[in-house]
């Protein structure tokens, strides 16, 4: 594998982490916004979003008629750097052993 290739994968790869990072955390999103769940009358509403790390989280304070928000911006470039990691680390690999495969054949 030359350089251009290793270069051309590991942009695919990167395209491919993001993709996957905006998915998983629309996944932790969605088992808190169900429509179904009944909120007792001293139950808070609470969303938070990221996964390993939680990144960003909307709270209500006891009497506000607005929510607050929080971010964690280490925690957002903890994910981010892990889900590129590990799907470009993946995506290289499977694409270096392809290519082994293709000129041994």
């Amino acid at each position: 594998m030359n350089k251009i290739e290793l270069w051309k994968h590991i942009f695919w790869g990167t395209v491919l982490s993001i993709l996957i990072f905006f998915s998983v955390s629309f996944l932790s999103i969605l088992p808190q916004i169900n429509p179904l769940h009944y909120y007792r009358k001293g139950e808070l509403y609470n969303l938070y979003i990221g996964f390993p790390f939680e990144y960003y989280g909307q709270f209500w304070f006891r009497g506000c008629d607005i929510p607050n928000s929080e971010w964690n911006p280490k925690n957002l470039f903890y994910d981010c750097f892990l889900f590129w990691i590990i799907v470009t680390g993946i995506y290289v690999m499977k694409q270096k052993n392809n290519s082994q495969n293709q000129q041994n054949t």
